[in-house]
């Protein structure tokens, strides 16, 4: 809780600073670096490089009170080999990503994880993440290969990334819980997709993915680059319809993730594929504030944990006088627990967890923020992990741009 409160205490008297001229007034905390940057710029070479943490405290329910500290490093180029290469319409990405720090997911117990931020069970791990090449044809068309997530093209959207939880940040999650359909940032696996947007309303995308049931295996750390022999394929789908609603922005998709892979279902007993449905809308509604909800849906119970997700959010942009580019956020999520993992996994009645969350984004700087949030868990695990109570988690996320 020290850490936690010296974080907030520094992030909120930097306000203060926010009418100075000059290095607080770029992009990014670094600047051109003596005109370099622009000059790899000019040259097809965009260097990017971002740090976040997020300091949480469990203070009430759950399994146990805890309190965590995780970091991340997101480093890496945006290729541009028209201008490298003279290759037409082609561009690329490489990057890595270390994180660090434990979570406390194991210690609220919830299906989700509170800290969309952690190195996992070894608190410390490095990938490299995205290596992949881009082709356009023409205006309309787009086809992506390389080492890549689906969440990167597919389930995925903007205002999820305002979030403290992975009930919210990220793909909708149910679709990589125990049998994981698909993988998300910073796991990459082989894939591609094809693009096609005829007009500025509509898109239309498929793709194709490796996946195994190794997700912080060598694979998908990126040192290993084989398909093994019972590696297996998740076809995706999705379409984009971007209309302006009451001349206000607005997006709605819909999609579909079919699993190819041999899984075991909860009773022992194998399945050879999954198939989950999800979709998303959202509305501008006034000047900055955004109403949005998303969820999916797998009517196979007997193999997929969560077969049901419903999430809802609020992110309105400006809602203090003063602080126009600061976010004022709610998130709502509810995940029902499929009634087979209760019978067969935890041998008892299971439920459903609701995650809610409340925070407020300070934009200190264009390229520093700090975020506090709170987050209310009811029913943590929903049954999975015993009758928990409902769990207080209180955290803030901070945010660099170099």
């Amino acid at each position: 809780m020290k850490l936690l409160t010296i974080i907030m205490l520094i992030g909120l008297s930097s306000i203060a600073f926010a009418a100075d001229k000059g290095w607080n007034e770029r992009e990014q905390l670094t600047g051109d670096w003596g005109g370099q940057r622009t000059s790899l710029e000019d040259k097809g070479i965009e260097p990017f490089l971002y740090y976040d943490s997020i300091a949480v405290a469990n203070v009430s329910g759950g399994i146990q009170t805890d309190d965590q500290y995780t970091g991340q490093i997101y480093a890496g180029v945006n290729l541009d080999f028209e201008k490298m290469l003279g290759w037409d319409t082609t561009t690329g990405k490489i990057s890595t990503v270390n994180r660090h720090g434990n979570g406390i997911a194991g210690n609220v117990g919830g299906i989700y994880d509170p800290m969309t931020i952690n190195g996992g069970a070894d608190g410390q791990v490095t990938w490299l993440y995205e290596v992949w090449i881009e082709k356009m044809f023409g205006e309309d068309l787009a086809v992506k290969f390389g080492r890549t997530s689906m969440d990167e093209d597919f389930a995925n959207n903007d205002l999820y990334r305002y979030s403290l939880s992975t009930s919210i940040n990220g793909p909708i999650r149910s679709m990589m819980l125990e049998n994981s359909q698909i993988f998300s940032f910073p796991l990459a696996l082989w894939g591609g997709r094809v693009k096609y947007k005829p007009s500025d309303e509509h898109q239309f995308q498929i793709g194709a993915y490796q996946i195994n049931d190794n997700p912080f295996g060598t694979h998908l750390r990126g040192t290993d680059w084989g398909i093994d022999s019972d590696d297996g394929v998740t076809f995706m789908a999705q379409y984009d319809w971007t209309p302006n609603i009451f001349d206000r922005p607005s997006r709605f998709y819909v999609g579909v993730a079919n699993s190819v892979y041999d899984y075991t279902e909860f009773d022992g007993s194998e399945t050879s594929s999954m198939l989950t449905f999800y979709g998303h809308g959202e509305l501008e509604v006034i000047e900055g504030l955004k109403l949005f909800a998303f969820g999916a849906y797998n009517s196979q119970d007997e193999a997929a944990k969560i077969p049901l997700q419903l999430s809802a959010g609020v992110n309105w942009k400006g809602l203090i006088p003063g602080r126009e580019h600061d976010h004022t956020i709610f998130f709502a999520t509810y995940g029902k627990v499929s009634d087979e993992y209760g019978k067969f996994i935890t041998m008892g009645n299971v439920d459903s967890e609701i995650v809610f969350e409340l925070g407020h984004r300070i934009q200190i700087i264009p390229s520093f923020y700090i975020q506090p949030a709170v987050q209310y868990i009811v029913e943590p695990g929903g049954g999975t992990n015993g009758d928990i109570d409902d769990a207080i988690v209180l955290g803030a996320w901070i945010g660099v741009t170099f």
